[in-house]
């Protein structure tokens, strides 16, 4: 069991080492921090837009995170705010023109660097990956709601 943990701990790190540190590289041209491709991501997949509270939950970070992101990328015209209210509560997030050009530019690379990280891989092992990684992750998140149980 104590070598699972390890295996599943250090795959882990090392495989977000490497993802952060290539998603840094990457949007550095751009002006843009590794962290900020997963609200591009998740944005572009939601032309209509999102609210804060959805990006939270989209993209798995806290709302003072995401707000700090959001200002950034407002601040470079990435992003804009439409208010939906006059105080501006739940406005959505949406890419501007500028942002959409930007974040196609980055699927590409990113649809590039998954080839490459998943090469080797045949496309049941892929699968299974995929299928097992959400499995985990779900798990782990209702146990972090619950607790362990003893």
């Amino acid at each position: 069991m104590v070598k699972r943990f390890e295996a599943f701990t250090l795959g882990l790190s090392k495989l977000n080492s490497g993802w952060s540190r290539l998603a840094t590289e990457e949007l550095k041209p751009y002006g843009l921090k590794g962290t900020d491709a997963v609200y591009l991501v998740a944005l572009y997949q939601n032309k209509e837009g999102l609210s804060s509270v959805n990006l939270c939950e989209i993209c798995n970070k806290d709302k003072a995170e995401v707000s700090r992101a959001v200002s950034a990328l407002e601040k470079k015209g990435i992003v804009i705010r439409e208010n939906i209210t006059k105080n501006g509560y739940r406005a959505k997030i949406k890419l501007t023109e500028k942002g959409t050009e930007v974040t196609a530019a980055i699927r590409e690379r990113i649809q590039l660097a998954v080839e490459q990280g998943g090469s080797g891989l045949t496309d049941q092992q892929r699968e299974n990956f995929y299928y097992a990684l959400e499995v985990i992750a779900d798990n782990l998140y209702e146990i972090n709601k619950t607790g362990l149980s003893k």
